[in-house]
């Protein structure tokens, strides 16, 4: 196991001041990073070549969990009410095309990610309440969806082996990750057991990805760890970073070997804040591997 409790490496990318960062995504069109700060809202992208930051500003009513890229163009967010199509550069006002949650007080769409074929899975939570009332939705190219399973808290980390035959997922609050068997062919999930529990754990999975090699990065909030898993979910290397809520890793850059990081600020005492600076800032690494392309939603 490689650990390392600093890494000179690590820098600030741009000073963003997230209430909380989340879902990066590397769009190799665009050669520009997307993410969101879900509290803002807004949704933001930064160019790694000219340096350019920029943030669009959300509507409350589109306070947004994670975003997929579309195949045709712009993106689908996931956001406190339902999923919805937005191209920022056609000036047209996002349209809603489901409302998974729709009747369910105090439900938001949190984490989401797309598989390799198309299709944009996301998991519900409660905004306010810590309670197993989350719900992991299947999104197909034809605007249908369907839950999969649910009795979860705070679902994250939803990212695939290289080979697609694996699916992992978090339940941030209780402290586990599990991985499931993948069938790409239709989207079903099969075997789930635990990939790495982490109640012994100060720090909680947040978001997570893959890299080349099958290994799984994830961001741990609560404790400031970047680590890395095996496909046989053994700790093989441990980045300590200068924030205490990371919350989400993302290769990107032309050859997909620079890893951004998105962290958050909010609920910081005054004290922490003060010597935490960095909180709500877009960090960046070199780790020495590659990631694997970001898939796009195909509806």
């Amino acid at each position: 196991m490689n650990t390392s409790s600093s890494n000179p490496d690590v820098h600030c990318v741009i000073q963003s001041a997230d209430i909380l960062g989340e879902t990066p995504r590397w769009c190799e069109r665009s050669a520009r990073l997307w993410w969101v700060d879900v509290r803002r809202p807004a949704l933001q992208s930064y160019d790694p070549v000219s340096h350019q930051h920029t943030a669009i500003r959300l509507h409350p009513d589109l306070l947004t969990g994670s975003f997929a890229l579309r195949e045709s163009g712009g993106f689908l967010l996931a956001t406190v009410n339902g999923l919805c199509l937005y191209d920022p550069q056609t000036g047209k006002p996002p349209s809603f095309i489901a409302h998974p949650e729709e009747g369910h007080a105090g439900m938001r769409l949190n984490d989401g990610r797309c598989d390799r074929r198309g299709r944009f899975w996301v998991g519900s939570m409660h905004d306010t309440q810590r309670i197993p009332a989350g719900t992991l939705y299947r999104l197909g190219a034809d605007h249908q969806y369907e839950a999969v399973f649910g009795d979860f808290v705070l679902p994250n980390s939803l990212c695939w082996s290289p080979d697609d035959r694996t699916m992992y997922f978090s339940d941030t609050h209780n402290q586990m990750t599990w991985a499931f068997d993948y069938d790409i062919g239709d989207g079903s999930l099969s075997n789930r057991r635990v990939f790495k529990d982490w109640t012994h754990q100060i720090g909680r999975p947040d978001g997570a990805t893959v890299d080349a090699d099958g290994c799984v990065w994830t961001c741990m909030v609560g404790s400031g760890e970047l680590i890395r898993l095996t496909p046989g979910g053994q700790i093989d290397r441990v980045i300590q970073l200068p924030v205490t809520n990371p919350t989400c890793p993302a290769f990107g850059g032309a050859r997909l070997d620079t890893l951004f990081i998105t962290t958050h600020s909010q609920r910081l005492p005054p004290e922490v804040h003060a010597r935490e600076h960095l909180a709500g800032a877009l960090l960046a690494l070199n780790p020495g591997v590659q990631g694997m392309p970001e898939a796009r939603y195909r509806g």
